[in-house]
């Protein structure tokens, strides 16, 4: 299993603090709303591992809930959920709720098929207290958010972390870089005839990270134009474009490239995104790599102040009757009870959505490499870009990144992406 790599070259002095909390909340047990049990049928995505942890959530749910009835549906990918709800909606087939990215959950709001859920959230009897409130990650609440009101609720979490070949730190005296200057020393340090600082695969949800860890954004907050031609947006390609051309950096436009240049010990530093950390052991285990390996949070302007990007699955209900959006409520507020999150991140290497959950990353030996995805304080989340030509702003970021990597002008690339990125917002130039 993928973690025995980390678990194995972990050093003492890449561990990181974790914020201890409390520990997990009792789940108490509610009536269903009717005498007869009630069948609720979800759709999602998952295979493996993760499909079978939902399907033993649903029957543990059952147990608890005997008046309630949840029957899981799997479908190839993201993909067919999307085109396959709208199909449904067209005829009035939809399932009680779906477990999705946020990308397709977000698309299913923009169609008005989700139902509020902030009624549910505020109920006095079924919601959520202060208390469980307080230990969701800060900003998963409202990653959830579509039109003022709370159309999903964050199932899991995945962030953008920092990647270090920790031997080369040592032999450098640099240390993990808590700020962007501490890394950029620290690339240029660290790079050698055989190595280099810094292997730098183009990715949006990275550039996102990199932006916020400067203070700025993709977008502004409105989601309507393009925000990262700012000065936050121009440090990051300047960064870029200093380390890459001062040879401290080097440019790779596959992520199997960058996993090997990483795992041959060619490289000090990586971004990776926590559900590529399977795909990074596995490069390591192939390449017998020995090295200290460590994970950092993104570095920051400000590092009391941090700010991270997060995406991941949700759990959205679709709008039915009071009865149905009501049990489908109970069975999302169970799935993210602490008890269940730390089931799901032993299962997936999910970041869980539960302060009390992540009291499990440091006793796990098999979650040991997450401790390293925050600092105390904990960053306060954005939710990555969810509008509807998502995908096609990716595109646009990383064709940025990767024009001024290989010698475009900053300037003109900036009017390039921004411009693109409008028109796809629907501003006009």
């Amino acid at each position: 299993m993928f973690p025995q790599f980390f678990t194995r070259h972990l050093r003492a002095w890449s561990a990181v603090t974790l914020i201890a909390a409390s520990a997990c909340n009792s789940v108490t047990p509610v009536a269903a709303p009717t005498n007869e049990a009630l069948t609720l049928t979800f759709w999602h995505a998952q295979t493996g591992v993760a499909a079978a942890t939902l399907d033993a959530f649903a029957d543990d749910f059952h147990k608890a809930n005997p008046g309630i009835v949840v029957r899981g549906e799997a479908r190839p990918n993201d993909g067919d959920l999307l085109r396959q709800g709208i199909a449904a909606m067209a005829l009035n087939q939809l399932p009680d709720f779906i477990i999705a990215s946020d990308r397709t959950v977000a698309e299913f709001a923009r169609r008005d098929a989700l139902a509020p859920l902030d009624g549910w959230l505020n109920d006095p009897r079924i919601g959520l207290s202060e208390n469980e409130r307080a230990d969701l990650i800060p900003g998963l609440l409202d990653a959830g958010r579509a039109s003022n009101q709370l159309r999903a609720f964050a199932f899991d979490a995945r962030t953008v972390v920092l990647c270090y070949n920790a031997n080369l730190l040592v032999a450098a005296r640099a240390d993990a870089p808590r700020t962007w200057d501490q890394f950029s020393a620290a690339a240029r340090a660290t790079t050698r005839a055989n190595a280099h600082g810094w292997t730098m695969k183009p990715d949006a949800r990275v550039f996102d990270a990199l932006i916020l860890g400067r203070g700025g954004s993709v977008l502004n907050a409105a989601l309507t134009q393009a925000q990262f031609g700012d000065a936050a947006g121009m440090s990051v390609l300047q960064m870029i474009v200093a380390l890459n051309r001062g040879g401290a950096a080097t440019f790779v436009e596959t992520e199997a490239a960058a996993f090997d240049e990483f795992a041959q010990g060619r490289a000090t530093f990586l971004f990776v995104t926590t559900d590529q950390l399977p795909g990074l052991s596995d490069a390591l285990a192939r390449t017998h790599a020995t090295f200290g390996f460590g994970i950092a949070p993104v570095p920051q302007t400000d590092p009391t102040r941090p700010v991270g990007v997060v995406f991941g699955s949700q759990i959205a209900v679709f709008k039915a009757s009071d009865e149905r959006v009501r049990a489908a409520w109970q069975f999302a507020r169970w799935l993210v009870q602490p008890a269940q999150a730390t089931r799901w991140t032993q299962a997936t290497y999910a970041l869980p959505t539960r302060l009390s959950a992540r009291a499990s990353l440091a006793t796990d030996p098999n979650l040991v490499l997450l401790r390293g995805a925050w600092h105390d304080p904990l960053p306060a989340l954005r939710a990555a870009p969810t509008v509807k030509d998502a995908l096609w702003i990716d595109a646009a970021i990383v064709e940025l990144w990767t024009s001024v990597a290989q010698t475009a002008d900053i300037a003109s690339a900036l009017t390039r992406a921004t411009t693109r990125v409008n028109r796809l917002l629907g501003q006009t130039p």
